[in-house]
Order: structure tokens, then sequence, then C-alpha cells
């Protein structure tokens, strides 16, 4: 008798992690064309900045008490701060300019992941079976046709590939330190704290650049790029991420991971017109056979 509420619950989590992922995918199509008028520090304070305002509003609306800040919790907030929606976005706005946004979702969004399952190998000592070290290799591998450091790809492209790979990095790290932080908190409360402290961080320089200007004078498709970012790339994507996993649990929610660069690379052919190349296609197919491949493994790992 309970069966049918259950598979509705499962199809509405399936649904939510697949917008998720879209709203997600979406975001470097929305980068490159918010960075073609507006200057980058701009962009990621005021992704931020609006981020926080409509967070603030949702983190309301959670039920579960949440915990006061104290002293002890500024060391983990700053770094939350810094890691991804500093430094991550300003190294993806940055890497925009220069490199394809087709190139960034595949990165970003593919290499992440696996740095993540990476770094929790060394740092948490989590164990990586065969699959996870297969799964790393043809990350590897996909990250290299993709960038391609020794090909003729243009040394621009390289630089800006490289920011997103930094990116991916900062991204990685966030994910390590947002587990000690969701359980601190909870994850809604997690992530409006580490988008408070990177407004914090970002509007001062933003400020400094004297890139208001840009604003008053973008064209309405850098702004509505801008406005994707903060709303549908930031606050949206984490709410349905956050019902999904609620309904299902982390490790079926975390295949819906490998929809992001598919999503992201479709659209920027479609919305951009950018051409991807065989050896980009090729890279970014065996970049999402890394991420299954860890999965895997840290599936199995988890059920035994």
């Amino acid at each position: 008798m309970h069966a049918p509420p259950a598979t509705r619950s499962t199809r509405s989590a399936y649904l939510l992690l697949t917008l998720s992922s879209l709203a997600f995918g979406g975001t470097w199509v929305a980068g490159k064309l918010a960075v073609s008028a507006l200057a980058p520090l701009l962009i990621a304070a005021l992704r931020f900045a609006i981020a926080s305002v409509l967070l603030w509003a949702w983190a309301r609306t959670v039920t579960q008490a949440r915990p006061r800040l104290v002293a002890r919790d500024l060391p983990m907030l700053l770094g939350l701060g810094l890691t991804a929606p500093a430094g991550g976005t300003l190294l993806f706005v940055y890497g925009l300019r220069l490199a394809p946004a087709s190139d960034g979702t595949i990165i970003t969004a593919g290499v992440g992941p696996v740095l993540s399952a990476a770094l929790a190998a060394v740092v948490l000592r989590e164990r990586t079976g065969r699959w996870g070290m297969a799964g790393f290799a043809a990350a590897f591998l996909g990250l290299l046709l993709v960038i391609r450091p020794g090909g003729s790809q243009n040394p621009d492209r390289v630089i800006g590939d490289l920011m997103f790979l930094a990116s991916a990095a900062c991204w990685a790290v966030y994910a390590l330190l947002g587990r000690a932080a969701t359980r601190r908190f909870t994850p809604v409360g997690a992530t409006f704290y580490a988008t408070v402290t990177a407004t914090a961080l970002l509007l001062p320089p933003a400020i400094l650049e004297h890139g208001w200007g840009t604003l008053l004078q973008a064209p309405s498709a850098s702004v509505i790029g801008l406005l994707y970012l903060a709303i549908v790339g930031t606050v949206v994507s984490f709410v349905f991420l956050f019902e999904g996993i609620n309904q299902i649990g982390v490790t079926r929610a975390a295949s819906f991971v490998l929809l992001i660069p598919v999503f992201g690379v479709s659209l920027a052919a479609l919305v951009l017109g950018e051409r991807v190349s065989v050896a980009t296609l090729a890279g970014g197919a065996l970049v999402l056979l890394g991420v299954w491949l860890v999965q895997r493994d840290s599936g199995s790992v988890s059920a035994s």
C-alpha cells in the first residue's frame, strides 16, 4: 500500500536532481555572457551578494535547530568562503575570458568530483579500490585530451583551461570542508554562511576595481547571465540538490553529477554556438567515465 507514494517521491527526487544538474550546467553559458561585458570581480561579488539574501530567506524556512555561530566556527567559514565561492568563482570567470564554456563545464564539473574523492582518500584516509584508481586514471587522460598542453591548442585557451582546473581544485577542497560544515549546520545554513563570507571577501576589491560602471552600460544578455548565476546557478540549483538528496540519499543522488558536463556542453553549443572538437568530446567522455568509476568505487566501499 505504501509503494505508490515511494515511487512518486523517487520520481520527484530524480526530477529535482536533473533540474539541479541542468541549472549547474547553465552556469558556464551564463558566465560567458556575463563576462563579455562585466568586470569579473563584480560578477563574483554580486553573484554571492544576491544569493546570500535569497539563501537567508530560504534558511529561515528550515525548521531544524540552527546552532549559533561561535568563534571556533570562523576558520571553517573562512575556508568555505575562500575556496569554491570566492576563489573558485574568480578562476571560473577569468577562465571564461580565455577558454570556451564547454571546456569549463568538462574540467570544473567533471574533474571536480574526482579531485574531491582523491582528497578524501589522502586527507580522510578513505579507502580507494581498483574502480576508483581506474576512474582517476580515466579522468586524468580525459583532462589531458581537453587541455592538450603539447598540441595545437591556443596558449590563451590552455591558460583558461588551467584556471578551470584550479577552480575544480577549489571546489574539491570546498566539498571536503563542507562535510564538517553540514554536520555543524544544516546544508542550507552552511551554504548561506559560505556565500556571506564570499560576499564579504569579494565586495571590497570589487568596489576598488570600479567595475560598477560596466553594470550600468552592460547589455541585457550580460545582466541576465549575472542574475542566472546568482538565482538559478547558486540558489535554485542547491535547493533542488538538497531536496533530491533528502528524498533518495547522497549515494543515489551522486550519479546525477554526470549530467552537469553533458548539459553544460550541450548548452554551450546551442546558446553560444561553440564548436566542440572531437578531442574535447573524447576527453569529456573519459572524464565522465572516470567520475562514474570513482562513484561506483565509493558506493561499493560504503556498502561493504
